[in-house]
């Protein structure tokens, strides 16, 4: 009977858990580089924890468990780190820095840059209000790229703030706010004239206000934003964007962050900053985004707790950097590989490599290899030494070490190994 892996699905090879593995120490070290610690959650929870979370609800995996309870596999990690603070709010320090690297389900069709089953890293900060947080959160997301070696020219963060958008659509008369941020939500999918044409079917709005709601995403600077007459509420929302502005200049962030209206993350619980990654030639979809939430914590039976955080998914990104060429050629780690002339050898060469293993990592022959295909298999795995062990350098207690790199031998005593 074959069997093949599920739809949206994969498997992991030695070679992509290699990759794999270099996208997680990167997010690892950026996050713990700003003092963040990990955390996780059951990948099983209850179904109600995303049921208010409009389209997260629909793309879920749930089911009724033995007990008969609705019960879900995480779709995203976010209303799981709430619930946890919430149980423990009382006994908690503030701020958190919490990260977590997240397995999670999706029922939704695969495409480029996502299935249905990924990896996604979380990072927040909560019980900060200050925009020192959303700035630490951002920085650490420019972290990543540069050790991923993204430049500013390759990718970039686009930043706004929900309540300045807000502010400035009811100053132009805008009623229906929410419907009309689920239009904007959607303008990178959109012509022009189609963006245009589904504010005037859907509103009913004359010219004269769809051209005001452009206007307003067409704003690029903070110095233009504060050109317009401002009410107390916009102009505080925008002195918030300018406060996270010049932090991400002192975190030499700013080179890759741009100010852009026009970004307003489909998830509900966003009351702020707003910020998603993209790539400059915008051929992949959003591969980060995240921002400031003021009422998750309390909606899951907790005090209020503002936080600020972000979500990075394995499959884009790496799309992405296989696209500019950005993935090393990883081999294994392998420190020594002990070849053996023959059986008659075998046991003393098994004796060599287990010493060995108090130096690094070992490999030792299993096959009965000759020694020029030996050799060419611990070049092929990356082996940055050969010790060959033979009859006649044993009668001398001693045996040859070859450098992978130099190509350099030479003899070594037992001894001193």
């Amino acid at each position: 009977m074959k069997i093949q892996n599920l739809i949206g699905t994969r498997d992991f090879y030695p070679k992509d858990m290699r990759l794999q593995n270099y996208i997680f120490s990167a997010w690892r070290k950026a996050a713990e580089k700003f003092g963040y610690e990990e955390v996780d959650a059951p990948m099983l929870e209850s179904a109600d924890l995303w049921k208010s979370k409009g389209e997260l609800s629909e793309q879920m995996y749930s089911f009724m468990d033995k007990g008969d309870r609705e019960v879900a596999i995480r779709p995203e990690f976010t209303p799981s780190l709430a619930r946890m603070v919430a149980q423990k709010q009382k006994e908690l320090q503030k701020p958190l820095r919490w990260y977590g690297i997240i397995r999670c389900w999706r029922y939704e069709r695969p495409q480029t840059g996502r299935l249905r089953e990924f990896f996604q890293f979380n990072i927040d900060c909560l019980g900060a209000e200050s925009m020192k947080a959303d700035a630490e959160v951002i920085a650490t997301t420019v972290e990543i790229l540069k050790q991923l070696k993204i430049t500013p020219k390759e990718a970039y963060v686009r930043i706004s703030n929900k309540k300045v958008l807000m502010e400035l659509l009811k100053d132009i008369g805008v009623e229906d706010i929410e419907s009309v941020l689920k239009i904007i939500d959607k303008k990178d999918k959109l012509s022009d004239n189609d963006f245009e044409n589904l504010l005037k079917a859907a509103y009913k709005m004359n010219d004269e206000m769809v051209f005001g709601i452009k206007d307003i995403l067409n704003i690029t600077s903070i110095a233009d934003l504060e050109k317009l007459k401002l009410n107390d509420e916009t102009r505080k929302a925008v002195q918030e964007l300018k406060d996270l502005f010049l932090y991400l200049d002192t975190y030499e962030a700013k080179d890759y962050c741009e100010l852009d209206l026009s970004i307003i993350r489909g998830l509900d619980y966003y009351t702020g900053t707003v910020f998603e990654v993209f790539d400059r030639s915008r051929k992949f979809r959003a591969i980060a985004g995240g921002g400031r939430y003021e009422n998750l914590v309390a909606d899951f039976g907790g005090e209020k707790c503002p936080g600020v955080g972000l979500g990075m998914g394995d499959v884009v990104l790496q799309k992405f950097l296989e696209e500019k060429g950005k993935l090393p050629d990883l081999k294994k780690d392998v420190d020594y590989y002990v070849a053996p002339i023959s059986d008659k050898v075998y046991a003393q060469a098994l004796e060599i490599s287990q010493k060995l293993r108090a130096k690094g990592n070992v490999e030792i022959d299993l096959v009965g290899r000759s020694l020029k295909k030996q050799m060419d298999y611990a070049n092929s795995i990356g082996a940055k030494k050969v010790v060959i062990v033979g009859e006649k350098d044993l009668e001398s207690n001693q045996v040859t070490v070859k450098n992978m790199e130099t190509g350099k031998e030479e003899k070594q005593p037992l001894a001193s190994l």
